[in-house]
């Protein structure tokens, strides 16, 4: 009996050193997109009407996608118990 209540022991103390969950971080898909690079202009948006209203989209895609990110982060972290972060609506 002894011998099955160390095995048992030792078991769940095992059990306990395993990888722990990533409970409470945002997911890594949302840190990600909060570091995207920003997109590189080219020299033809320069003289191309065309090219720099789609650099101008462009770039409004990757703020959108950084600022929706960075608001999954925040609400994330307010609902860990941060205080003192205005976070933007979903």
């Amino acid at each position: 009996m002894k011998r099955l209540l160390a095995v048992m022991g030792i078991t769940v103390a095992l059990a306990a050193c395993g990888p722990r969950p990533q409970v409470g971080y945002p997911l890594p898909k949302d840190v990600q997109a909060m570091v995207e690079r920003k997109p590189a202009p080219t020299e033809d948006i320069l003289t191309d009407p065309a090219a720099s209203a789609r650099y101008n989209a462009t770039i409004e895609a990757w703020g959108d996608r950084i600022s929706s990110a960075a608001g999954i982060v925040c609400r994330n972290l307010i609902s860990q118990g941060m205080a003192g972060v205005n976070c933007p609506a979903k």
